[in-house]
Formats: structure tokens, C-alpha cells, sequence
């Protein structure tokens, strides 16, 4: 098993977890960003399963957003064997749910989008181009219910589902369904890779927000600004993580260039950004170390 493209965290959850922690979000977008740590969380413990469990040839792609012919679809984990795409949909629901007539609710009542439904178009959009591409592949695709406190009343038997107690034998099975690998099968996962965007117009984006709304200072990645600094090392005193300087001031510096791209990153822009809790020389010794500088004097900025 090689992984050929890693998870990582999309630029809005990055972004939304940076405004979370400098502002009050409203009710809406602080949801949606529980919802996306939710579902990277059970992402990275499919991601964990894989590793332990998916031994045979195949190529492991997570994370795809794609867009062809107008038409936009993500996929959370592909795996590629010799003749066949397996495709995830993860989804780490937590508690009872029932399934009626096709739709997925709480046991309460509240419907909510059932996932076997995307999971569909997902599949036929990528069998469409695959077969574009004049490759021939079967798709197997499941709804992976990763959570271990989920149930499911009513489901079907016949439907394209996988549940956290199933993941483990899934995998094992698959590996013995792993023949060697081949050019196409590599040439299929370039491809894919070569289509992924970073970000979409049909994607949800960051609430408004502007310099002077934002909380200054320096922040533990629990949110706490409650921090004891020293000459090297800084000391969280809610959660008790313990960082280097370094650590922090890059982290800092990366949140700013995210939040403000269009500023020029400069050792008072830092400093101020930091709230003025760090040694200006500290942080121009940082800056000058990990970035680029241009200019001269007063003028210097960094990329």
C-alpha cells in the first residue's frame, strides 16, 4: 500500500479554527466548523485503520475535490487496485438514526441529507471520467459509518454501507483482492491528483472579517491566550502544552499570512499581531530564519 496523496486540513476549516479563536463566530459558522472537525477527525481514523490494515498493492488518494464539465464532487478516500476504485464516503455520525423510504433522520424525526445519495452521483461522476480518459475500471463504493457509537435502524442489507465493527475484515478482504500494480493504475491516480483543486467557487467561504475585530496576542492551539512566556519556551496554563518559541512565533506568522494575505509580513506587523508578548529581536531573528526578506532598514518584509 503507498498513499500517494495525504489528508490534510482544507483552508477553510484552517481558517475558520484561526477566526474561532480571535473572535466570536456566529451560530451558523461556529456549527459548520464542529461539523468539519468532526469529519476530519473520523477521516484520520479511516486514514489510521488503512495503514494498519491495507497491506496488499494498492495506491491510497484522500481528500479529492474535482471539477469537470461543471460539475464539482469530492471524494474522502479513493483506494486504486489493479481493476478496481474503491471509494469512501466517511462519515462519523454519532448516536441512533434510522432509514426510512431512502431517508436518513434521527430517531427523533429530524431528517438530515442522507449520504448514500452523494455517494451515488460521486460514483457516477467519477466513472464518467474515467471512462474519458478511455480507462476501464469497476467502482465499488460505500458510505463508511466510521463512529463506533452510531447506529442505523432499517438499513438494507443491499445497501452500500460500511460500519466502524465491519472496517477492519473490509480491509483485510481487500487485500486479498490486491494484484500487482500497473502503469494505468498509476497513470489513473496522476491523473486524479492533476484535476484536485485546492478550493472551489461552489464551496462555502469565510465570514467577513477585518484586523481591528480580531483578538491580538499570542494563542495555544487550545484557543487559551492565557500563556506564561519565557526567553525560549512558552507554557499554556488550561491545557498545560508546553511550546518553544519558535514554534509559537511560526505558528503566529502563519496565521497571520493566511488571515491577511494581501499585508506585508514585517517584524512590527508581528509583533503587534503577537500583542507586543515577544521580543521584537526574537521575532525579526525568526522572520529572517524561516522567510525570505526584501528590502532594506524599515522597509525589510517577508515571504
Amino acid at each position: 500500500m503507498k498513499i500517494i496523496k495525504k489528508r490534510e486540513k482544507s483552508k477553510l476549516l484552517i481558517g475558520l479554527n484561526y477566526l474561532d479563536k480571535r473572535t466570536k463566530l456566529n451560530n451558523t459558522d461556529k456549527r459548520y466548523l464542529i461539523n468539519l472537525e468532526k469529519g476530519y477527525e473520523g477521516e484520520e481514523r479511516f486514514d489510521t485503520l488503512v495503514k494498519t490494515y491495507l497491506t496488499g498493492e494498492a495506491l491510497v488518494i484522500n481528500d479529492l475535490l474535482i471539477e469537470n464539465k461543471g460539475n464539482v464532487f469530492q471524494i474522502d478516500a479513493l483506494i486504486v487496485t489493479t481493476d478496481t476504485l474503491y471509494l469512501y464516503e466517511i462519515k462519523n455520525y454519532k448516536g441512533d438514526f434510522q432509514m426510512n423510504s431512502g431517508q436518513l433522520s434521527y430517531t427523533s424525526g429530524q431528517e438530515i441529507r442522507n449520504p448514500l445519495t452523494q455517494l451515488k452521483r460521486t460514483k457516477e461522476l467519477l466513472r464518467q471520467l474515467v471512462k474519458e480518459w478511455g480507462l476501464s475500471y469497476r467502482i465499488e463504493a460505500n458510505v463508511l459509518f466510521i463512529n463506533e457509537t452510531f447506529t442505523l435502524y432499517n438499513a438494507n442489507v443491499e445497501d452500500s454501507i460500511i460500519f466502524s465493527t465491519q472496517i477492519k475484515d473490509a480491509l483485510i478482504k481487500l487485500n486479498t483482492k490486491c494484484k500487482r500494480l500497473t502503469k494505468q493504475c498509476n497513470y489513473l491516480a496522476d491523473k486524479l491528483i492533476d484535476m484536485h483543486k485546492e478550493e472551489s467557487l461552489f464551496q462555502k467561504q469565510l465570514p467577513l472579517y477585518n484586523k481591528k475585530e480580531l483578538k491580538t496576542g499570542v494563542v495555544c492551539s487550545c484557543g487559551s491566550f492565557n500563556l506564561i512566556i519565557t526567553q525560549r519556551s512558552c507554557y499554556c496554563k488550561v491545557c498545560y502544552k508546553q511550546l518553544s518559541i519558535e514554534e509559537l512565533l511560526i505558528g503566529s506568522i502563519e496565521e497571520f499570512k493566511y488571515l491577511f494575505p494581501e499585508q506585508k509580513v514585517t517584524t512590527s506587523t508581528i509583533n503587534e499581531w503577537c500583542g507586543n508578548r515577544v521580543n521584537h529581536r526574537k521575532i525579526r531573528h525568526i522572520l529572517q530564519t524561516h522567510l525570505m526578506a526584501y528590502g532594506k532598514n524599515s522597509g525589510t518584509y517577508y515571504e
